[in-house]
């Protein structure tokens, strides 16, 4: 197991230690992270101090390469930083988006940008007409 400057070393035969700094990554990067990883090893979690959490790794089956593992971990890691990064900047838009697709009209309409668009009484498509559909 070659060491990456402290952060990862071997503790035991097909066990080694990630030490992950808070302040690189978050709780919540680092425990989906983990969950992502449940099913090719166990983890064990140690807070060392205030700033940094020990992630023992253990391989469930002898075949899979620990230092494949934990290399395939630490990019995870670097993933999921990535993605809460991108989420906290597009998710306002995200939210309107969803928004939007479960609205009952637009709700851009509603806020005025077309007047007398999407109003819910008008069906134009014919949806609201059941005879339609019970032949169907």
């Amino acid at each position: 197991m070659s060491t990456l400057k402290g952060m990862v070393h071997q503790t035991s035969n097909g066990t080694a230690v990630v030490v992950v700094q808070e302040s690189v990554y978050s709780l919540e990067a680092l425990f989906r992270t983990c969950y992502l990883f449940t099913d090719r090893c166990y983890l064990f979690l140690k807070r060392v101090d205030g700033e940094s959490i020990e992630v023992h790794i253990t391989v469930k089956n002898e075949a899979t390469g620990l230092d494949a593992l934990v290399g395939e971990f630490c990019n995870e890691l670097i993933d999921q930083r990535v993605r809460a990064d991108i989420s906290r900047e597009s998710g306002k838009i995200r939210e309107i988006i969803v928004a939007q697709a479960f609205a009952e009209g637009n709700l851009l309409d509603a806020l005025g940008t077309t007047p007398g668009r999407d109003d819910y009484n008008e069906d134009p498509l014919g949806i609201g007409d059941s005879s339609e559909h019970r032949n169907s």
